[in-house]
């Protein structure tokens, strides 16, 4: 009887694997058939996370431009590196002195995380003075747009940002707010608008006629203007004084990393990524340096990567990026191993919950997943939790479509949906 009662189980499991394997390959058989008569190129990937078994393959091993997918290798890379909470700055007293140095925090006075640190600077007694330090790369980075300086989703990088390194303008009628106040006089109203601010300088420009919330253009940043930025706000002189002295500063700590993980993956926060990148290039290397803090990655926690990437920017913004789904799903599946599921989870958006997936993938709360964006090309990656509870890992990667994203997301929100209800 027991006998008979263990080949009953080993029979049951032996036809779930089989079901399970005649489902991908029916899967997997429409996808090629359909690719075929496709004028774009999409590659996908497919592996179950408990085991990293192989379920679905489609180019997995070409190489893709990944848009925001690259966010999730600055995610991992600063999850490795960053453990605790992001300094706002730097900071030694000396005398009557206290000195400033940046850290590339993304979020000094963006909103009310800064609270603490604000408070300490103005219940300074000291004179305050900031250090001309700088990052060790441009402010944009290899194979960006150039003509996108204008939009909030490209703002230049800095080692001390502030205020998120845009302005923010409000108009109502006449009315308009700006914040920060400092360039209440820079922003200037005109019948129509070519290019929201001067490509070298801080004029900014709004249509008249139109009333406007909320809407956020990137300002040239420079050290000068920090010190400027820091006096306006703190109603008191902030110097900037460039010296060689090695002196021992303090981190002024106060926003969890984890805080800014989210935001980035959530939000998918080009700044936050890029800003992220510098510091992990500073702990790990000793520079602010986002190719550093890749080579650094690479080298320490992927070196066996299948199709290694061409990896160049910590938000995805360059086309020169390349990866292939199957790299993709080879770091989902070592964020999978490594990081507390719950944590790991909540740092991505959700279908039809938040983020960028709120509005794309309705009524598919069971996908955590990345999305990246570019003219022409939209890919998607992360976890799917199935009917039965199963944990599946994607990568699904589209390039080079003439028409909008739309279409590409209904197809992948129907291919999600078919894995989800076949697992």
């Amino acid at each position: 009887m027991i006998i008979l009662k263990i080949n009953r189980i080993n029979f049951i499991m032996i036809s779930l694997v089989l079901t399970s394997c005649s489902v991908s390959k029916k899967i997997q058989k429409d996808l090629y058939a359909s690719s075929a008569e496709e004028i774009y190129f999409k590659g996908i990937s497919v592996l179950q996370a408990e085991t990293g078994e192989s379920l679905i393959d489609l180019h997995e091993d070409m190489y893709f431009t990944p848009a925001s997918n690259v966010k999730l290798f600055t995610l991992y890379t600063a999850w490795k590196n960053l453990p605790d909470s992001i300094p706002a700055f730097d900071f030694v007293k000396k005398g009557d002195s206290l000195i400033l140095k940046g850290t590339a925090n993304p979020l000094f006075l963006t909103d009310s995380l800064s609270v603490a640190a604000l408070a300490f600077l103005k219940n300074s007694d000291e004179n305050i003075y900031l250090t001309d330090d700088h990052i060790e790369d441009d402010v944009y980075g290899l194979g960006w747009s150039w003509d996108d300086y204008t939009y909030d989703y490209m703002p230049e990088k800095h080692l001390f940002p502030i205020y998120g390194n845009v302005i923010s303008v409000d108009k109502a009628g006449d009315s308009i707010k700006v914040i920060p106040d400092f360039f209440k006089n820079k922003v200037h109203l005109t019948p129509s608008v070519k290019e929201s601010r001067k490509k070298d300088e801080n004029e900014f420009y709004i249509e008249a006629p139109a009333d406007i919330s909320n809407k956020k253009i990137p300002f040239k940043s420079s050290n000068q203007l920090v010190a400027d930025l820091l006096s306006s706000e703190l109603d008191r002189k902030v110097i900037l004084v460039n010296d060689n002295i090695d002196y021992q500063f303090k981190a002024f700590r106060e926003v969890p990393y984890d805080t800014l993980y989210t935001r980035m993956m959530v939000n998918s926060d080009n700044f936050l990524a890029e800003q992220l990148m510098l510091r992990v290039g500073s702990v790990t290397k000793g520079t602010y340096s986002v190719s550093a803090a890749i080579q650094y990655a690479l080298e320490n926690y992927m070196p066996d990567i299948p199709q290694k990437p061409r990896w160049v920017d910590g938000s995805g913004l360059s086309r020169y990026n390349l990866f292939s789904p199957k790299s993709m799903v080879y770091l989902l599946k070592k964020m999978y191993d490594e990081i507390p599921h719950d944590l790991l989870f909540s740092y991505f958006p959700r279908g039809g919950i938040n983020g960028t997936l709120k509005n794309d993938f309705r009524n598919q709360s069971y996908i955590y997943a990345k999305s990246g964006s570019l003219s022409n090309n939209y890919s998607l990656s992360g976890y799917l939790i199935t009917k039965k509870g199963k944990v599946i890992i994607f990568s699904y990667m589209t390039n080079h479509f003439p028409s909008s994203s739309s279409n590409r997301k209904r197809e992948i929100s129907a291919f999600l949906k078919k894995l989800h209800e076949s697992y």
